[in-house]
């Protein structure tokens, strides 16, 4: 990456332009993508979203095209500029430096830069960005890949919960309802080669410690082999491995999984689970799996918490579901058979047995 030069970005005292009539501000990826009619209502939205992606326009037509996805062209004497944030209060790409400010002032080491194509500032971020900043613009996170842990048998340090952990219990409590020592601490992440592509192939890694002969490493089931998918499917498959009764902690490195089940989920509900945009929410099945999980082992007296845990650092607990879901990601689909064809049943008992019994 080149240093970042005193020209990089325009300067905060810089007069800016007046703009002549209304400004509709569409927010693309946000909390709450859709159309705002002020930049503190579109703000709200995007602050401390990971990849935010937002635009003002002077037609509302051009807005709501451009949180469709759509492309809308800029009149050409008024060039566009694209201001990156990898790293910052949060991340994404803006057309405005008054508006790519506040996600930096303030921010410890923020990483930015200004560009005159959409696509140098997307390529900027995933250069310098995190996961969390890369997958929100829709792009695959593909760094050179971590070593593995020299040794898993090394003991897991974990992190103290963030005060704004979440917990359901048949509702929401803050941490330290439930003595920590009595809280099962378990890793979980997904991983998706070629992610976004027909031919990716996505695993699951669930970490319970050293040497513990629950920590998994699996492929990812049916036809939908993207990261997002994977992850949450860790987070329902280390539910499932423990008892109902016993409360637990998981820790991922996916905002995205965690804002789907306790915070998205909500909204969802109440709209039929369809998206600002009328869309389908994707990965629906799971995220109802989970959420009823989550419900059932609350009735059995256990808490259950998600919290997040950044990726691909230190934490050798992330690194070793990190590994897990990676080898996962490179096993075959499990072979199934339709049980219901009596024509084939010799048949598949005898591939099953030759297969090594998958």
């Amino acid at each position: 990456m080149s240093k970042r030069s005193a020209d990089a970005m325009p300067s905060a005292s810089k007069k800016r332009k007046t703009d002549k009539g209304p400004k509709f501000y569409a927010v693309r990826c946000g909390w709450q993508p859709g159309v705002y009619d002020s930049y503190d209502k579109c703000s709200t939205q995007t602050t401390g979203f990971k990849g935010a992606i937002f635009k003002s326009f002077t037609s509302r037509k051009d807005a709501e095209d451009f949180v469709a996805g759509k492309k809308v062209e800029t009149p050409s004497d008024e060039p566009t500029r694209y201001y990156a944030v990898a790293v910052g209060r949060s991340t994404g790409i803006f057309t405005d430096w008054a508006e790519a400010e506040p996600h930096i002032k303030g921010a410890s080491k923020p990483k930015y830069k200004k560009f005159n194509s959409y696509a140098e500032a997307v390529e900027f971020i995933k250069e310098n960005g995190d996961r969390d900043a890369v997958e929100a613009l829709g792009e695959t996170f593909d760094p050179s890949p971590p070593p593995p842990p020299p040794a898993l048998a090394l003991p897991v340090q974990v992190e103290a919960p963030s005060k704004r952990a979440r917990v359901s219990r048949g509702g929401k409590a803050e941490p330290g309802t439930v003595p920590r020592s009595d809280i099962l601490q378990v890793w979980t992440d997904g991983s998706s080669r070629a992610n976004g592509r027909k031919d990716a192939s996505a695993g699951i890694g669930v970490y319970f410690g050293p040497n513990d002969p629950r920590n998994l490493a699996e492929r990812l089931e049916g036809e939908a082999q993207t990261n997002q998918r994977a992850e949450l499917t860790a987070m329902l498959r280390a539910m499932e491995m423990v008892p109902n009764e016993q409360s637990m902690m998981i820790w991922s490195d996916s905002r995205y999984s965690i804002n789907c089940v306790n915070t998205w989920a909500e909204t969802w509900e109440t709209k039929e689970w369809k998206t600002a945009t009328g869309g389908e929410v994707k990965n629906k099945d799971i995220i109802v799996k989970i959420r009823a999980k989550v419900k059932e082992r609350g009735k059995a007296g256990a808490v259950t918490l998600l919290e997040w845990v950044k990726g691909h650092g230190m934490n050798v607990g992330n690194n070793a579901a990190d590994r897990l879901a990676n080898e996962g990601a490179l096993k075959s689909l499990p072979i199934t058979f339709d049980t219901n064809d009596t024509n084939d049943t010799s048949q598949a008992s005898s591939q099953s047995s030759t297969n090594g019994g998958f």
